[in-house]
């Protein structure tokens, strides 16, 4: 028989089936007989969730049945659950500990453990303490490292700024950062050609939504360097 017209059928000789058509049949019904997969994580925590919705609805019930009982004083399921997670965010004793080591290292003394706690709750731990001294800043003071930290001022931002040529004290990086200037926003304006843009300037600009793509596009109409006033006086005129 010529090869070219040689036809030859792989055949089962029980079912007569094609025996890839077996093959790709048995796979697919064995994949569909195995059950899905969960991640443990996922199984873990969904009944944990579901240990303290039953918890907190059991207190609930059983406050309604003892209202004159001061044991039970869970107000709603949400309260308890809220509480919970709460409890569970708390710093523990051994971080407090050391904590506090590190900072009567950096000379801040007698703090207790509702100072620390006080402090981490403004976002002021050691280590951002640290960071910030070593920046130059070696007679911060917690209030101080308070109001940086509520302010949203990063030892990146402060870095950063510091390398960009700016001398600037607690006062200054507040009152940056809460007018939404950032680092970035300021090497911007420095790859402009106004590098010596100052504090004040920045803020205007943040105050005032200048952008950098608004300051290259006057520049391009432009044949001479235009003076950064006159980009900030035009972005006023025009708002």
């Amino acid at each position: 028989m010529n090869r070219k017209t040689q036809h030859r059928t792989y055949q089962s000789e029980s079912t007569g089936k094609d025996l890839l058509d077996s093959y790709i049949d048995k796979k697919v019904n064995k994949r569909q007989e195995e059950p899905s997969y969960e991640p443990p994580v996922k199984k873990r925590t969904g009944r944990i969730i579901a240990a303290l919705i039953i918890l907190a609805a059991a207190l609930y019930f059983m406050n309604g049945l003892n209202s004159n009982n001061s044991i039970f004083t869970v107000t709603s399921p949400v309260d308890f659950v809220e509480s919970v997670i709460n409890s569970t965010s708390e710093p523990s004793q051994d971080l407090l500990n050391r904590m506090n080591d590190l900072m009567v290292e950096m000379g801040y003394l007698n703090l207790t453990d509702d100072d620390l706690r006080s402090l981490r709750a403004d976002g002021v731990t050691a280590t951002y303490i640290s960071n910030i001294r070593a920046l130059g800043y070696e007679d911060l003071t917690l209030d101080d490292a308070r109001r940086l930290a509520r302010a949203d001022v990063s030892s990146a931002f402060t870095a950063m700024m510091i390398e960009l040529g700016y001398e600037l004290d607690v006062d200054d990086l507040v009152e940056l950062r809460n007018a939404g200037v950032t680092a970035f926003y300021t090497s911007n304006v420095h790859d402009l050609g106004y590098r010596d843009v100052t504090k004040e300037q920045l803020i205007r600009m943040q105050t005032i939504g200048l952008t950098t793509s608004l300051i290259e596009e006057l520049q391009s109409q432009q044949v001479e360097d235009i003076p950064l006033e006159d980009v900030i006086r035009y972005r006023i005129s025009n708002q």
